[in-house]
């Protein structure tokens, strides 16, 4: 963004209350992390130096505030983010806006997670290799002879209800166990 950034007490209020008030990542400068960094680095060295000189209460509970709300700003962030990463997990689309510095880093290593957990809860169905064959298997016109409920396919997708006499198109797998039961008719 600018090379002007630079962080303050009322830039860290701003942004925390739009983090706060906000589902949504709150967009923010390239440069945030390095310059809280920095802003934090100095107001520790005058919290240290006002100390030394007087104990002040007030000096005390300013620098109490900032790491609270500092604290807070980043578990707020990290919250936003873990929710970007489970959208993911239901709709594998990940987008990176709001996300700066590490926060992508730690994004992309949480949906390396989710995407390891859900080839192996794939492999526990038994559908790692089996469904990319049942995806690009064939679709057959068929004629339904009775109403059919709902059911589960072999790819584990959920098929109907159909009703009777309706034509659709389905895998060729399901063919065979539906026409044995007189559910359907194959249609050319």
């Amino acid at each position: 963004m600018s090379e002007d950034y630079s962080l303050d007490y009322d830039e860290l209020r701003k942004i925390y209350r739009l983090e706060t008030k906000s589902p949504k990542l709150t967009k923010l400068n390239t440069d945030f992390y390095k310059e809280l960094k920095k802003f934090l680095s100095d107001e520790r060295k005058k919290y240290t130096s006002e100390i030394e000189e007087s104990f002040s209460h007030a000096t005390i509970k300013k620098f109490e505030t900032l790491k609270k709300m500092v604290e807070k700003i980043r578990e707020i962030r990290m919250k936003k983010c873990l929710n970007l990463c489970l959208m993911y997990s239901r709709t594998n689309d990940f987008e990176e806006e709001g996300l700066i510095d590490f926060e992508i880093d730690f994004a992309k290593g949480v949906i390396k997670l989710i995407d390891k957990q859900t080839e192996f809860s794939q492999n526990v169905f038994g559908l790692s290799k089996k469904a990319k064959k049942i995806e690009n298997q064939n679709l057959c016109k068929v004629k339904f002879l009775e109403e059919v409920p709902t059911f589960i396919g072999a790819d584990l997708k959920e098929y109907g209800p159909f009703e009777k006499e309706q034509v659709c198109e389905i895998p060729e797998d399901m063919i065979k166990i539906l026409e044995s039961k007189n559910l359907i008719k194959k249609i050319d």
